[in-house]
């Protein structure tokens, strides 16, 4: 079930913030709880903080849409989506994502939702294709997926509200 999260929900994103294999394609480095939470309470005001609950209420998923601004009004990126790696591969993602674009697409002033995928995020790729998005740049050494360690190539995806 896709909800609006809010801060309360820390302790339950924390973990898949952080998970090992979840954080190299995320824009912070592994931390604490302590450190990690005034990052988290950035972020949640940059954008909509959403979670995706399964039946039991456990949040699964997560991502923080955020609306450019002026000019670029129109465009919401979306630079944290994160599944839990306990749920994925079970369509967890798909809905979650399905949902929220239609969540987005509520919004009138939303003509495009943008994101960007390192290359050989091979999973990732897959699910944001499944939903809409297609690859529509290559930016080289964009990303440090580690840190100190060497930029890697990243994708361009959009979708378009028509």
């Amino acid at each position: 079930m896709l909800r609006l999260g809010t801060e309360n929900d820390f302790d339950a994103l924390y973990p898949i913030y952080m998970h090992p294999t979840v954080n190299p394609y995320l824009n912070f480095e592994m931390m604490s709880k302590e450190e990690f939470l005034p990052l988290f309470r950035e972020l949640i005001t940059s954008g909509t903080l959403y979670v995706y609950e399964n039946e039991d209420g456990q949040i699964t998923a997560t991502c923080i849409p955020c609306r450019l601004k002026r000019r670029c009004a129109h465009i919401v990126s979306l630079p944290t989506f994160a599944t839990h790696p306990n749920f994925q591969r079970r369509g967890i993602g798909t809905r979650f994502l399905s949902e929220l674009i239609e969540e987005l697409r509520k919004d009138k002033r939303t003509k495009r939702l943008e994101l960007y995928v390192s290359v050989g995020n091979e999973g990732a790729l897959h699910l944001y294709q499944k939903v809409g998005f297609q690859v529509e740049g290559y930016l080289r050494k964009s990303f440090t997926p580690m840190k100190d360690g060497p930029p890697t190539d990243d994708l361009l995806m959009g979708l378009i509200f028509d």
